[in-house]
């Protein structure tokens, strides 16, 4: 009886902890925060949960269908203990779809289109009775007495007969008229009944259809407690289809101030779970990088051996990301305008904006809630803005463009951790055009160009009194004069840099002769002549150059 007890009690002990083990409590969850990479992002959810005595397991819905599963962490508040984290989907049962609306729609369908198969039937024989109308007029018209064939008998038959055709004639045509009236109305009414066929059929198509039967993907906590206890749990795990990427307002009062450089993250996702009321936290970092430190290989020398071989070159295809724009939401509110100018001047996101240093990459956290869709769309996050030294310097090069171009030199620009990236120019509140910011370069200085400066009239000519070709000895002598004319139309000084060019020769008996530079400086190697000039208001100044080209007299030169 005693070993009875026993086997009994372990039985049910072992049905017990079935249950438990078995037992699944979904419960409701939210998004706490995301961690935005430069490719895909980190989304933390937080639930609260009552946990059962013994073991029993946590399910947490909503997840994103792009999870990486090797990713997910979970961790909690609680007196229970945390056993496993796993993914799973699971799919719903089929809704049954409301056919009690598309019923009444098909029954109206069915019953305009008896009606349009009956009416063709009347139509058809509206048709035919036309049809007999022509007949009839035709074998009419025909007869030998109306083609002159007939001999009557007498003027009185002639007379009677042709009275007859008479009225038979205008009988016929008053028929066809009431026949073809009335053919045109069941026309008229068959294609109203067919246009609100397709209409019916169009409204169908546009009933709000049930949700396919798509998956559910779950996070697994297993958790266990020594009694029924509850707490909070939060998971945490990287997403796909999100990411983020640099872009930037540059925006100068004028030349001689400081330049504000406020820096934005163009942030998307299409996750498959919206962002709603979250904290941001915008990282440089890619995870999907490798993170092994490379080892170099053995390198072996041998020798060349030639071995032709055909080699297919593979098609490369780059996608550019498209910009995408906002969608911008505007609150009306009426208030009087005197009162508007005591009221202070709104906040930025760049007030909320934290930055943080870790060994590997840079952060941004954003202390204001965020509500980003899961639907593509580009959402700007403003993180930082700088006030920044910066020198302005006008660079022009007439012989291919007659508009100089303003370029803000600007120092101590290490820190900032700025990414190449595309830049809005704004001067005051204008905008001006878009240029790009590349801090890749190895240099003390960064220079951004500012867009057009078109205060700054410039004509290059070549001067045909002084162009000219001779023969001397053995040689032909090419002697080419240009001549730069600037204006400075604005009222400020204009700090200038010139660029021009000579030709280079690809042969050494081709040698090219500079006689005249107006104090400009020569590089030899590129052939590029600069001038660093300064123009006062409204000033003038003409720059002349001149080069001589000599080669061989049998020869003709190209490309002068």
């Amino acid at each position: 009886m005693k070993h009875i007890v026993i086997l009994i009690t372990l039985i049910t002990s072992i049905f017990s902890q079935s249950f438990s083990a078995d037992t699944e409590k979904v419960i409701k969850s939210k998004l706490s925060k995301v961690t935005v990479f430069m490719q895909d992002a980190q989304v933390t959810r937080k639930g609260y949960a009552a946990v059962p005595k013994g073991t029993s397991t946590i399910v947490i819905e909503g997840v994103s269908p792009y999870i990486n599963q090797q990713s997910i962490k979970a961790s909690g508040k609680g007196k229970f203990t945390i056993l496993d984290v796993q993914y799973r989907y699971v799919y719903p049962e089929p809704i049954e779809r409301n056919t009690k609306k598309l019923s009444a729609i098909d029954k109206k369908i069915k019953r305009i289109q008896d009606s349009i198969n009956d009416h063709s039937y009347y139509l058809a024989n509206v048709r035919a009775k036309k049809k007999a109308v022509d007949t009839e007029r035709g074998l009419l018209l025909n007869h030998p007495l109306m083609r002159g064939k007939a001999k009557p008998d007498s003027l009185d038959l002639l007379k009677g007969t042709m009275a007859f055709i008479e009225k038979k004639l205008v009988d016929l045509a008053n028929r066809y008229l009431k026949i073809s009236l009335k053919e045109a109305k069941m026309v008229k009414e068959q294609t109203a009944m067919n246009q609100r066929i397709n209409e019916l059929r169009l409204f169908k198509s546009n009933l709000p259809q049930p949700a396919p039967n798509q998956p559910k993907h779950q996070v697994l906590v297993a958790v266990t407690a020594n009694a029924a206890t509850s707490g909070s749990i939060e998971i945490s795990y990287k997403v796909n289809q999100a990411g983020w990427s640099p872009w930037y307002d540059i925006t100068a009062k004028d030349a001689g101030y400081d330049i504000e450089l406020i820096y934005k993250a163009s942030v998307y996702q299409n996750t498959g779970e919206d962002w709603s009321n979250v904290r941001l936290r915008i990282s440089n970092a890619n995870p999907n990088r490798s993170n092994i430190k490379p080892t170099i290989p053995r390198w072996y020398i041998d020798y060349f051996r030639y071995v032709k071989r055909e080699v297919k070159k593979a098609g490369r295809y780059f996608k550019a990301k498209d910009a995408r724009t906002t969608s911008d939401m505007a609150v009306a509110e009426s208030f009087d305008e005197v009162a508007e100018k005591f009221l202070p001047v709104a906040g930025m996101v760049y007030d909320y904006s934290q930055k943080m240093q870790n060994f590997s990459s840079i952060e941004f956290d954003i202390d204001l809630p965020y509500n980003i869709k899961s639907d593509g769309k580009t959402h700007f996050v403003t993180v930082q803005k700088h006030n920044l030294k910066a020198s302005f310097k006008h660079y022009l090069v007439p012989k291919l463009d007659k508009d100089a171009f303003v370029v803000a030199r600007i120092v101590d620009w290490e820190n900032l951790d700025l990414l190449v990236g595309n830049a809005n120019i704004y001067f005051g509140n204008t905008f001006v055009g878009r240029t790009v910011i590349d801090p890749s370069i190895v240099s003390d200085t960064l220079e951004v160009s500012m867009g057009r400066y078109r205060s700054l009239a410039v004509k290059r000519t070549k001067l045909k009194s002084n162009t000219k070709k001779q023969i001397v000895g053995s040689h032909k002598l090419y002697t080419a004069t240009y001549q730069i004319e600037l204006r400075n139309n604005s009222g400020n000084d204009i700090d200038l840099v010139l660029e021009d060019q000579i030709p280079l020769a690809r042969r050494a008996e081709i040698e090219v002769e500079v006689t005249k530079i107006d104090g400009g400086t020569l590089n030899e190697h590129t052939g590029l002549i600069t001038w660093d000039l300064k123009l006062a208001p409204h000033k003038k100044k003409t720059i002349t150059f001149t080069y001589t080209v000599k080669y061989p007299k049998e020869e003709e030169i190209t490309g002068l």
